[in-house]
């Protein structure tokens, strides 16, 4: 699986043949409550079983399931789908039957309110990637280490950044190509397993999350690492006031705490920052 694409969205559309799918909403099917509103709704079984006349579909997307519905529909239709899309499923609480599921390789899941552990995905031998978005009570992601053949692991908020996560470090034990996180923090903030990941390609995680020190460390020791906040700063337009538009090209600084600056008028002090993050690769290439 080539893994070096934007996001998730455009893993599912290449890997699943949609050349055409920018959203979830691209993919094949949609299964929703006829009544649904902005909170995801209830869907019924009369609903789910809309499925019964798609045969062949390999993918969905599924609003407004409860645990009972849930459970219908991975027992009933799970076996038949490669990627499942989640999304605002808010009140089921345990979702171990996905295990269940062999034949499984993609799972979404956008919000959730109860779920507070991963499901045992030692059996879900064709698990490549699963992305998690916007749970309030998952902080722990033990267990992530049992899926066989795991590629691609994200997890974090897409709107507000709230979500806490004791420990990538499950991480350590897989063989995971990339990892995604955007949430608010990373309690242990221990990055000193990614050096023994080989097989890690890509790396991505908040600008402002890791100390500048911390991110220095991880280009020198990690040098093929790739990864959105892996260099000195990133690019970003600024709010213009004259313009009302975002159109003021700015360097945010990489670290915690550090700041965003216009590049107009402002090059020798961009380029002080550059230059120290590269003495500090230097030097803990060095150690």
């Amino acid at each position: 699986m080539n893994i070096h694409v934007k996001d998730f969205n455009e893993l599912i559309s290449r890997e699943l043949n949609y050349p055409g799918c920018d959203s979830f909403h691209g993919t094949q099917l949609v299964l929703k409550a006829r009544d649904a509103d902005v909170s995801g709704g209830k869907i019924r079984v009369g609903e789910l079983d809309k499925l019964k006349d798609y045969p062949d579909i390999k993918s969905v997307t599924v609003f407004g399931l409860t645990q009972e519905t849930f459970e219908y529909f991975v027992k009933t239709y799970g076996a038949q789908f490669r990627y499942i899309n989640f999304f605002k499923n808010k009140s089921v609480e345990d979702w171990s039957l996905l295990g269940t599921l062999p034949e499984l390789e993609y799972v979404y899941w956008f919000h959730n309110q109860k779920i507070t552990k991963l499901w045992d995905m030692s059996k879900n031998l064709s698990l490549k990637a699963v992305e998690l978005d916007d749970f309030t009570k998952l902080h722990d992601i033990s267990g992530i280490e049992k899926a066989p053949s795991l590629e691609w692991f994200g997890i974090g908020n897409t709107m507000w950044r709230t979500l806490e996560l004791d420990s990538l470090k499950p991480l350590a034990d897989t063989a995971v190509k990339r990892i995604n996180f955007w949430g608010k923090c990373i309690r242990d903030m221990d990055i000193s397993f990614l050096p023994d990941m080989k097989q890690l390609e890509v790396f991505d995680f908040p600008f402002n999350h890791f100390t500048t020190e911390q991110v220095a460390w991880i280009v020198a020791k990690c040098p093929k690492l790739e990864g959105y906040s892996l260099r000195p700063y990133v690019e970003y337009k600024m709010y213009n006031e004259q313009t009302r538009q975002q159109d003021i090209p700015a360097a945010i600084i990489v670290g915690k705490r550090k700041p965003t600056i216009p590049f107009e008028g402002n090059e020798k002090k961009i380029e002080k920052y550059i230059s120290k993050f590269n003495e500090l690769v230097e030097e803990y290439r060095k150690g």
